[in-house]
């Protein structure tokens, strides 16, 4: 036997509109046979003129032997349920009487419904005061990871995701209201003769959805197998780089890299990696030892040091926001204050402590050295880079 299981893509509350869908699918030949909150079951049938009625219960269908023993001498046969709602078909061999035709009865049924919605209301609209409040204090534990490694995309989505359900309520509270009304004015719910329009609607709408949410998915996935152990720290390349080099400032014919682990590039690597919001960002790391030399307090060998970085941000105003956040990490981490640098090749140039942090437009360049140079000729090499 053919079977077919289509999502449920009206929601709870369009009564009018799921009863006309039903109906459609008999008409099409597909004989509904089962419901959970999220799909209903059909199997293939004789194309069939069937008129679906709704009634509303609390408990299980199973415990109201008296309403479906009412409903099946009135011609009316139970078919499934959807939560609170159960619906029933009418017998085309038979002649059947219609059921609930007094509105204020209806009523009675829709404000069961109606009070169910509240009540998961107020518990959701708990979970999203809490979700929305830790999802801001995630946002803004690390701003820098939300520009360089997209941390921001979970939180903005959780934030989303509780204000679309919040929503989503409130519009079935506002609906079920507009149907008691009416119920009450002893007017009867209408056929949603437009049913297709609001199923099609509602189906967009959750196909949308369902792609976002699962392009971010694979969009994460595939950021995760580019940061294994051996893509995150690749050899030095031989020629040039977009960043500042060690050798753009020092001699380096008495240079050679130095490895703390033989078998790991950790201190001299050069990595190539993007985010949304940052989508090209190159980083150079620079260990070496200088033959002959020590540090100038005898500690042993002259081994400096260079960390670089070049950003090309989204946009000039993200840039501007992005090196902000730099800078404020970096005198956090070495507790002091941001000099402010006058040049013509920058837009704005600051250092802290050992690093040297600049923007031109929407690049920007951070650089980390410690060794013997003079700051000077650190920014005189950011200088001829920018110009490159």
């Amino acid at each position: 036997m053919k079977t077919k299981k289509k999502v449920l893509w009206l929601d709870l509350w369009h009564i009018a509109e799921q009863e006309a869908w039903l109906s459609h699918m008999a008409a099409k030949g597909w004989e509904l046979t089962k419901m959970t909150r999220l799909t209903a079951h059909f199997k293939k049938a004789v194309p069939q003129t069937i008129t679906f009625k709704t009634d509303i219960f609390k408990e299980p269908i199973s415990q109201n032997p008296e309403q479906l023993e009412q409903y099946e001498q009135a011609g009316w046969n139970y078919v499934a349920s959807r939560g609170h709602l159960h619906f029933f078909r009418n017998n085309p061999e038979s002649s059947e009487r219609e059921k609930h035709t007094d509105p204020i009865q209806q009523a009675e049924s829709l404000r069961l419904l109606r009070s169910s919605l509240k009540t998961s209301a107020y518990f959701i609209s708990l979970f999203t005061l809490i979700g929305i409040a830790l999802a801001v204090f995630m946002l803004t534990l690390d701003p820098v990871r939300n520009y360089l490694d997209d941390e921001f995309l979970f939180p903005v989505m959780q934030i989303l995701i509780f204000v679309g359900i919040n929503l989503l309520i409130l519009k079935g509270l506002i609906h079920l209201n507009k149907l008691i009304k009416i119920l009450q004015s002893n007017m009867g719910i209408q056929p949603a003769s437009d049913f297709q329009k609001k199923y099609w609607q509602k189906k967009i709408i959750g196909l949308s959805l369902i792609t976002f949410f699962v392009v971010v998915f694979l969009y994460e996935v595939s950021k995760l197998g580019n940061t294994t152990a051996a893509n995150s720290y690749p050899p030095l390349p031989e020629g040039e780089v977009p960043v500042v080099q060690m050798k753009d400032f020092t001699d380096s014919n008495n240079q050679e890299p130095y490895f703390y682990e033989k078998d790991s590039n950790r201190d001299n690597f050069y990595s190539v990696s993007s985010s949304i919001l940052v989508p090209e960002q190159n980083e150079l790391k620079q260990l070496v030892e200088v033959e002959g030399e020590k540090w100038e307090d005898g500690s042993g060998p002259y081994r400096p040091s260079l960390t670089s970085r070049q950003y090309f941000v989204r946009n000039e105003v993200l840039a501007k926001r992005l090196i902000q956040h730099l800078i404020d990490r970096e005198k956090e981490l070495h507790r002091g204050d941001a000099a402010i640098i006058n040049t013509t090749a920058f837009d704005e140039l600051y250092v802290v402590e050992n690093s040297i942090l600049s923007r031109k437009d929407q690049i920007i360049y951070f650089v980390t050295y410690y060794g013997k140079e003079p700051i000077e000729k650190i920014i005189n090499a950011m200088e001829r880079k920018i110009t490159e």
